[in-house]
């Protein structure tokens, strides 16, 4: 989620806790203290099964697929939960967020418990430049992957970063606020920060290098990308970013989906009628919402509805540019795509605080499902709690059982 210019010193969901120590360990020319590869410690790892899930392993062209608003995996509708890591591909040449980073067994074990367990699917995490050296080191993604495949998850790669983390700038600068807002018309095409290369040129080479991994549920452009920039046909310039990132990635790798990422949640660029505009690019598989309290209510299970229902797409509150989560919902099946939430978190603390976190994202993603979802992600699973949307495998956290609950009704 872009951080507003008034809240800029303080995380309130999707990337951070504390700002000012991540954008330290963020900048691409300040690597993390290394640490090893070796197994998980019995610390971090979760102490026994809520239930057992036995999904189908993922085959050598077991590609996902989709049909209206369904995903399709070898013949069959897939829905799915899942949850965020986003510093998962991090490396001792690079990490985001140190005092988090998982070594490879971690890791392994962490996504082994989410999917045996928990019934989770599918890993958001962040695949940008900084994690790649720009395509000249994929051994972060390669992890990641090679984690997943064995226990049998997809993952979903994200590309670059709206809000301006973990990437290629010495500061946090979101896209929006590049050369008066103009990243997503002329800023791509060139190289940004510390990077060598655009990000236009560096999709190209990510999705050509994996188009051959099916381990890979698709790929997201941006996490977040959000703008108040108009084309001369005042849509927002997001649907002709998203045209021609779209013929580039599709021409580069034919066999992956492939969406935007957006907030489309309020947020600019992408929210009521600008949902329906982007997400109507042919080449966008299916779209993406967040789910945040900043832009919505933590205690409303479809924000902009009625009894976690969405409200009706012809209503005026869907009207505005501005519009809510629920009216995302709402021009679903309009637009015949599937939808996922690509992040949805608030805060922990006590155990009280958990509790009726559990509650209320346990509403949220019951809401979500009946309105025509396909995925929903969580955020974000971490093997120590850095800020209080943080979720552990070892606080016997409630909000993992009602995970586990919703993955259960799902097959």
């Amino acid at each position: 989620m872009i951080v507003p210019t008034r809240r800029r010193a303080a995380w309130r969901g999707g990337v951070f806790g504390v700002v000012l120590a991540l954008v330290t360990a963020c900048s691409a020319n300040s690597p993390s203290t290394p640490t090893t590869s070796g197994g998980a410690s019995s610390a971090n790892l979760p102490t026994g099964p809520v239930s057992t899930f036995d999904f189908p392993n993922i085959g050598t062209n077991s590609f996902v697929t989709a049909d209206g608003t369904k995903f399709i995996v070898d013949g069959k509708q897939f829905r799915f939960v899942g949850v965020n890591i986003y510093d998962a591909a991090a490396t001792d040449r690079y990490s985001c967020d140190s005092a988090a980073r998982m070594t490879d067994g971690e890791l392994r074990q962490t996504l082994k418990a989410l999917h045996d367990q928990y019934g989770a699917t599918v890993v958001r995490f962040w695949a940008y430049q900084t994690y790649t050296k720009s395509g000249q080191d994929y051994s972060g993604v390669d992890a990641v992957i090679a984690a997943a495949k064995a226990v049998g998850m997809r993952v979903l790669p994200v590309l670059e970063d709206g809000p301006g983390y973990c990437t290629t700038m010495d500061q946090a600068v979101p896209k929006s606020d590049y050369a008066n807002d103009t990243w997503f018309t002329d800023g791509y095409r060139k190289p940004y920060g510390t990077a060598p290369m655009s990000f236009r040129d560096y999709a190209k080479i990510m999705v050509e290098h994996y188009r051959d991994e099916p381990t890979i549920f698709g790929w997201s452009l941006i996490n977040e990308a959000d703008t108040s920039a108009r084309d001369g046909q005042d849509r927002s310039v997001l649907v002709d970013f998203a045209t021609d990132m779209a013929n580039l990635v599709h021409d580069a790798d034919p066999k992956h989906l492939l969406t935007l990422g957006t907030q489309s949640n309020g947020a600019r660029g992408a929210s009521g009628p600008d949902f329906t505009a982007v997400y109507s690019v042919p080449g966008l598989d299916f779209a993406e919402v967040h789910d945040w309290g900043y832009w919505g209510a933590d205690d409303q299970a479809m924000p902009g509805g009625t009894n976690g229902r969405p409200p009706a797409a012809d209503s005026s509150a869907c009207q505005a540019t501005d519009a809510p989560i629920g009216c995302s919902f709402g021009r679903l099946t309009a637009l015949n795509k599937p939808l996922v939430v690509g992040e949805a978190g608030i805060e922990g603390g006590d155990a009280s605080a958990l509790a009726t976190r559990a509650d209320q994202l346990g509403a949220k993603m019951d809401a979500a499902f009946a309105a025509g979802a396909s995925g929903y992600l969580l955020w974000r699973v971490t093997k120590q709690i850095t800020d209080k949307y943080d979720i552990t495998l070892t606080s016997n956290d409630p909000l993992l059982t009602k995970l586990s609950d919703v993955a259960a009704g799902l097959n």
